[in-house]
């Protein structure tokens, strides 16, 4: 049983629930009534004799007590109500009220309330939520008051950092606003069982998906936010009847260097999707930027292929409605508690208008601009001007609290994290930051506590970074509290040279050079940089964070030299690590070796090394390809040095190592095709017509790589019939699911009808508060000009 406090909703969320329950208790056709000063009055009827016959008087007190309550009505209301003579007076509150507590509110403004039971108070609102349920199911945000469903949620996350992250979720509901988005994203989630969500930067992605996460929890799913596909893999459970939600936050941010070098982590997602397609109860949700999902889409065949961005099971995020906007200001404000002062300059002139008016408006802006940590220093005008500047240069959004409000070793652990492209584990950032600290021992003379890291993590966690505990892997991760930190680093390291020498002197991990890459970065890698990694790839100073590192490092050492040193000679080391290659065991490097071969560079010692042991590496790599698009480019690794492709096929061992490349490769497409059919095929027609298409590229790929050659290549493609008609039933009953998923759907967006006429009415009263108008008229006003 609900036992709601009311504490995740705010005042007008409070009154409009008010007016739900009261209409349906007593069925009394309430209004709400709310513009300007409301002169007593949230809520009331009116009927043709008496404007005010009953008036409801909604007062949500979050952290106060029956005193405060009973003096404002004494001080306050009882004037009002006695204006305004209704033949009815209903006071409604969050507290919770004892007997005792009713009955001297009623004395207290009798004869206008009728009985003690007009007096209503928590108890009393819980009871009517139990008695109209369909009330207490589109009130999203009041779930996450209750103790029990919270306990609820927490336990239906199975292992630890997915707790961590549910109960830091608990302080954020809310903030949130329900839009129309949040409807759509559930209709697409229950019907197609993936939700991809897009948009740009600080427009709420991530927030979506919380809520989301937050209302399957409470609905009995086991959720998972996973930082990889691998982990989804391990834990996805082989009951049917097991309600899971897989969540991958920014997913193509953590794969998209490896979906441009062709590695495995774009197969993985898509053998993933394809898996929680064809399995009942299995769900799975990501969000990811648009400006990085449409450089997968173009770079990534197999992405394509899958359809995994296709348009019906995405919702793309973009502008908000100017009342929307305002309704997320208007939360950050109340649930950050903006002192009082500082709102009061929020709204002197109508200022929110200009917040929401402004075009660099995010949500994400907004957070930043109302958290208590950036804001509680300032005087009102300065608040009011920091406001101003912030919007009008949202990159430099971060940038006085990083310059002013911590120290200079606290900057540098930030730094150390951005490298990591802001997550990763402690250990990881513990060595890589005292490296860094050890740098400017030497560098700066700066003097190094023993205990620096803690010190200085202690100090960020909360206001700029986050951490949570990994049980898998027994560690604590670290990771930036909000994304935009990531952009403002990038802006401040490209102004700063002697920043991003820093910077390369103190990288210990490969991975911390991914800033910095020439393909699409916008962080200049100077010749003098590319020296520094130059001689600590000599004097094997660089690890790596890649699980598999034992057998990949090699390549990854070769492929970082050719990529960052555009500008400097790497002849000898080049050769020299070439040399080193393991070539019988090539299959772990393959990716490194056919980008080196792919991407020369201007040097002729290079190139001739290149053409002279040509056979040799690419005998190597033909036996260690099994991907159709690494196997298409074979053609242009041989022109880009002069060999004749042609006569190479002349020879039959030649010819039988690529009949064998091939058919590795045109299996491997076969498994992904057909483990996509699986999941689709809702008739036989269909399973025949994708068949046919697997042939079709089959022998494509044998004449773009074997053209006028009558070689076989024993392709098995027999359709087994009894196979696929259980397939087809096991899908048929997936889309009975979807369909009964459908008729279920859980609406929590309320339409809104206003016209552009009344938003901006609906506006102004959102934003005027009795309890603030109070505070404006009793404190000496920062602004000449009225709030109205």
């Amino acid at each position: 049983m609900s036992n709601y406090t009311f504490s995740s909703i705010n005042d007008k969320e409070f009154e409009l629930l008010v007016l739900d329950l009261l209409n349906a208790k007593f069925n009394l056709n309430l209004q709400a009534f709310k513009l300007g000063p409301d002169q007593g009055i949230d809520l009331r009827y009116s009927s043709a004799e008496n404007n005010n016959q009953i008036v409801v008087q909604a007062k949500h007190y979050i952290g106060s007590g029956y005193s405060k309550l009973k003096k404002i009505f004494i001080k306050e209301e009882l004037k009002k109500v006695k204006a305004l003579n209704p033949q009815r007076y209903i006071i409604a509150t969050s507290l919770s009220l004892s007997a005792k507590q009713k009955d001297e509110l009623k004395d207290m403004l009798s004869p206008y309330v009728l009985s003690s039971n007009d007096v209503i108070g928590q108890n009393d609102l819980n009871t009517y939520l139990r008695e109209f349920p369909e009330i207490e199911k589109k009130q999203f945000k009041l779930w996450f008051s209750s103790v029990s469903m919270l306990n609820a949620i927490l336990s239906n996350a199975i292992e630890g950092r997915t707790r961590a992250y549910l109960e830091k979720l608990k302080s954020k509901i809310g903030l949130y606003v329900v839009t129309k988005n949040l409807d759509k994203a559930n209709k697409l989630l229950d019907t197609n069982k993936l939700l991809l969500i897009t948009g740009q930067p600080g427009l709420g992605k991530t927030t979506l998906a919380d809520a989301i996460v937050l209302e399957r929890a409470k609905n009995g799913f086991q959720i998972y936010k996973v930082f990889n596909i691998k982990e989804a893999e391990d834990i996805i459970s082989p009951n049917d009847e097991t309600k899971q939600l897989f969540y991958f936050d920014d997913f193509l941010g953590e794969t998209y260097y490896e979906i441009l070098s062709a590695g495995q982590a774009e197969t993985q997602i898509t053998q993933f999707v394809d898996r929680i397609r064809t399995t009942p109860n299995k769900y799975l949700m990501l969000t990811t930027r648009t400006v990085i999902l449409n450089q997968a889409d173009d770079k990534s065949e197999k992405i394509n292929r899958s359809q995994l961005l296709n348009q019906q099971y995405e919702i793309r995020l973009s502008d908000y409605t100017k009342f929307e906007k305002a309704e997320i200001l208007y939360n950050h404000l109340y649930f950050y508690k903006v002192r009082k002062d500082l709102f009061n300059c929020i709204i002197q002139g109508k200022f929110y208008r200009t917040i929401i008016d402004h075009e660099n408006y995010t949500p994400r802006t907004i957070e930043f601009l109302t958290d208590p940590s950036k804001i509680d220093g300032l005087t009102p005008q300065e608040y009011r001007d920091y406001i101003t500047v912030s919007l009008d240069n949202p990159s430099e959004i971060w940038s006085r609290s990083f310059r002013n409000q911590i120290n200079y070793f606290d900057q540098r652990l930030l730094i150390t994290l951005f490298t990591f492209r802001g997550e990763v584990g402690e250990n990881a950032l513990l060595k890589a930051f005292e490296s860094r600290l050890q740098y400017e021992k030497i560098a700066h003379n700066q003097i190094i506590k023993a205990d620096q890291f803690r010190e200085s993590a202690k100090i960020l966690l909360n206001g700029f970074i986050v951490s949570i505990f990994d049980s898998e892997n027994e560690e604590r991760i670290y990771s930036f509290i909000n994304p935009s930190l990531t952009d403002f680093f990038k802006g401040y390291i490209k102004e700063s040279f002697q920043e991003r020498k820093a910077i390369t002197k103190s990288i210990v991990y490969l991975e911390q050079l991914r800033h910095f890459d020439p393909e699409r970065s916008i962080i200049p890698f100077e010749s003098e940089l590319q020296l520094i990694i130059q001689e600590k790839i000599i004097m094997d100073e660089l690890d790596s964070l890649y699980k598999y590192k034992q057998f990949r490092m090699q390549g990854s050492i070769l492929q970082t030299i050719r990529k960052y040193s555009e500008d400097i000679d790497i002849d000898n080391l080049f050769i020299e690590k070439m040399e080193s290659l393991d070539f019988t065991n090539s299959w772990w490097i393959r990716e490194q070796l056919m980008y080196c071969l792919l991407h020369p560079k201007n040097s002729e010692i290079i190139t001739a090394y290149l053409k002279t042991n040509f056979e040799k590496i690419i005998e190597s790599l033909i036996k260690s390809i099994d991907e159709p698009d690494m196997a298409r480019k074979l053609p242009e690794i041989f022109e880009k040095y002069n060999q004749d492709y042609n006569l190479y096929l002349e020879e039959d061992e030649n010819k039988e190592a690529l009949s064998d490349m091939i058919l590795k490769s045109a299996n491997y497409n076969y498994r992904i095709q057909k483990s996509m059919l699986e999941g689709r095929a809702l008739n036989l027609f269909e399973v025949d017509a994708a068949y046919l298409r697997i042939h079709q590229a089959d022998e494509e790929l044998k004449k773009s790589l074997l053209p006028e050659t009558e070689i076989e290549i024993p392709f098995e493609r027999q359709i087994d019939r009894e196979f696929w008609e259980t397939k087809i039933k096991r899908n048929d009953v997936l889309e009975k699911e979807k369909l009964k998923n459908a008729k279920k759907l859980r609406h929590y967006y309320k339409n809104s009808k206003l016209t552009a006429q009344t938003e901006g009415k609906a506006i102004d009263d959102l934003f005027y508060k009795a309890d603030f108008t109070k505070v404006i008229q009793d404190e000496a006003s920062v602004f000449d000009e009225p709030p109205f």
